[in-house]
């Protein structure tokens, strides 16, 4: 059995849901069935699978999506509800899911986007293979998390890829991870530096383009942060992080950058007010 194709199927025992898991497994899915939450968690921890497909309340899956995120990034996530308004996709989407679909989807769909998510995976895993020049970097043993390194100055990932942090960005990060549940609001993490003048909104805002700033650098380096939005709040770095002070790294350093790309950001922020 291919176990890229291996589903945990967390769903109502009726004949609708004995339908959809009818369609992935003549389709080629290895489906296993569960009826809560519990049920799911012992099931991955026993035998995690590379998808899971959560049709429950919208706390629940919230919830679930959040937990299992942070345990594996590569995990393909399908939320099946009856999702009212984009608002709650969008929230959905934020907590760690990368597809929602309503309870009337099909089986030939929902095999349709589970197989999309087994493509996305396998490029991912192609990616952190590397080739060429890159082959000897991927040869370096996995950490057991992400790390601050350089006094906060490089982020470390779990498989040793780096990145230069900007004056912004190191503040963010080194917060975060000296935060409780790593989790920090934009307005704590504004107060020491913003103009007393700025409005609430263009403060959230400052926030909001320095992450996706981040994010997309991230990208570019081959990186996948687990930076997760806490909606209406602030962010939180869903995956175990420490700031480790005695770990240096050769590659150049974006502190010298770091003032000018900080007044970037907040002239776009500003802009976008």
């Amino acid at each position: 059995m291919n176990n890229t194709l291996d589903v945990i199927f967390l769903g109502n025992d009726d004949a609708r849901h004995a339908r959809l898991v009818e369609s992935l497994s003549h389709l080629g899915f290895n489906v296993r069935r569960c009826h809560d939450l519990v049920d799911v968690y012992d099931r991955y921890s026993r035998r995690p699978s590379p998808l899971v497909v959560l049709e429950a309340p919208l706390t629940d899956v919230h919830n679930a999506a959040v937990r299992l995120r942070a345990i594996d990034r590569s995990l393909g996530i399908v939320a099946i509800a009856p999702f009212t308004d984009s608002e709650s996709r969008i929230r959905t989407l934020l907590c760690g899911a990368d597809a929602c679909l309503p309870p009337d989807v099909t089986g030939l769909e929902l095999a349709a986007v589970l197989q999309a998510l087994v493509r996305r995976a396998v490029g991912l895993d192609g990616m952190d293979t590397g080739s060429g020049a890159d082959a000897g970097a991927a040869e370096e043993p996995a950490q057991d998390g992400w790390r601050l390194a350089n006094k906060g100055w490089t982020l470390i990932s779990p498989k040793g890829r780096t990145l230069g942090l900007t004056t912004g960005e190191r503040d963010f990060l080194s917060r975060l991870v000296k935060s409780p549940d790593r989790k920090i609001s934009r307005d704590a993490f504004l107060a020491d530096g913003a103009d007393e003048a700025d409005s609430g909104i263009t403060r959230r805002r400052f926030v909001d383009v320095m992450i996706s700033r981040l994010r997309r650098k991230a990208a570019a380096n081959q990186m996948t942060l687990p930076i997760r939005a806490v909606h209406g709040w602030g962010y939180m770095f869903a995956a175990d992080i420490t700031l480790d002070l005695n770990y240096r790294v050769t590659a150049p350093s974006a502190r010298a950058d770091g003032q000018q790309a900080w007044r970037s950001e907040e002239a776009d922020a500003n802009a976008s007010a």
